[in-house]
Parts: structure tokens; C-alpha cells; sequence
């Protein structure tokens, strides 16, 4: 990676995806790409990764995103613009819940007014079919590749659309 990224667009897109979170710890993201490739907006393979995140009451224990053929303002970040998807990407994910992360999650005023109900989900089961049901909510955008819940935990493979903005 170039020193430009690792010292510029790195830090900026970890502080806007910190400003996208209530809390994440341990959060890596690593670019891809030549550096007048990525200097020029365009990225190759991103990857992200946090822990203990919490976005909106939604407790995620641990979460991998990557993405490819990112288009990016960057040359206007640079100039201090905010940063902006210039065109739509698929995002691939792989998150895991641990149980006690689930169950905060169960909890959450977000879940509860989207479902109109506070769910209780408490064996593996019970999670499993709850989740399905949550992830259908997402729509269209979410693709779900595998969902497996073992000893409460919930491990989440799929991938979804974000629009340009």
C-alpha cells in the first residue's frame, strides 16, 4: 500500500466509518489497488473488518466486509470534500453474534419498533428462524449465503448492495 493511503485515505475512511457507529473496536481496513489507480478514486478490493461493534442498539461481535470496483471521490477528499460512493458496489459478509451479542441485539428499540414486537429467541432453533425472518426484512439487497446458529451464536454469510451516494 502507498504511504498516500496508509496515511491519508485509510485514516479518513476508518474516522467516517467510526462516525457511522455508536462504538467498534479493533477496526482494520486494508486497500487494494496502485496507488495513481486509488489516488484517482478507483479501488480494487477493499476489506473491513471490526469487533464489539454497535450500530443503532445492534451488537455485532465480529464483522468482515469486502468490496471490489469501489469508485470514490477521493480527489475531493483531498480538497476536503466529504467522501462520496460514486457508484453502486456489492459488499460480501461474513459477521458473527455470539449469544450474549444476539441477545442485546433481541433487545434492541430498533429491532423491536421494525418488527413491531420484542422478539424472544432462546434456543438455536428460535434464533435460527428468527434471523431468517430479520434478514428477509432487509429485502431484496441482502442475499443470504449460509446461516448457521450453534450454542446461541449466530455466524452470518451473505452480501448486499450500497447505493452511490
Amino acid at each position: 500500500m502507498a504511504s498516500i493511503v496508509s496515511s491519508v485515505i485509510c485514516p479518513v475512511l476508518k474516522l467516517w466509518l467510526r462516525s457511522q457507529a455508536d462504538a467498534v473496536e479493533n477496526l482494520e481496513i486494508e486497500i487494494a489497488g496502485r496507488s495513481k489507480q486509488i489516488l484517482g478514486g478507483n479501488i480494487p478490493k477493499a476489506l473491513v473488518s471490526g469487533e464489539s461493534l454497535i450500530y443503532q442498539g445492534l451488537h455485532i461481535t465480529n464483522v468482515d466486509l469486502r468490496a471490489e470496483n469501489i469508485n470514490l471521490n477521493i480527489p475531493q477528499i483531498l480538497k476536503g470534500e466529504a467522501l462520496r460512493l460514486l457508484e453502486p458496489i456489492e459488499v460480501s459478509l461474513d459477521m458473527l453474534l455470539a449469544a450474549h451479542d444476539l441477545q442485546k441485539c433481541l433487545a434492541s428499540p430498533l429491532l423491536t419498533e421494525e418488527l413491531g414486537y420484542q422478539p424472544q429467541a432462546q434456543t438455536d432453533a428460535e434464533i435460527g428462524e428468527f434471523m431468517a425472518i430479520l434478514l428477509k426484512k432487509l429485502g431484496d439487497q441482502f442475499i443470504l449465503h449460509d446461516l448457521n446458529v450453534q450454542n446461541g451464536d449466530c455466524r452470518c454469510l451473505g452480501a448486499f448492495m450500497i447505493s452511490a451516494t
